[in-house]
């Protein structure tokens, strides 16, 4: 009448699987979407451009 434990398990793996299973399909990705300003500075295009002049010193440009 009472089930060994090992089948127990056994058991509970197989619908524990199950159940993952269909989380796993019904999940769907969302895809993120940026504004302008916000693809600029992830690109770093807002930021300060510095250079080298004459004499060794740092210009911002």
């Amino acid at each position: 009448m009472n089930r060994s434990l090992k089948e127990q398990l056994k058991v509970w793996k197989q619908d524990h699987m199950a159940v993952k299973q269909e989380k796993q399909k019904n999940k769907k990705r969302r895809r993120e979407h940026f504004t302008d300003s916000e693809l600029r500075s992830l690109m770093g295009m807002d930021r300060p451009i510095y250079s080298r002049g004459r004499g060794g010193a740092i210009r911002q440009k």
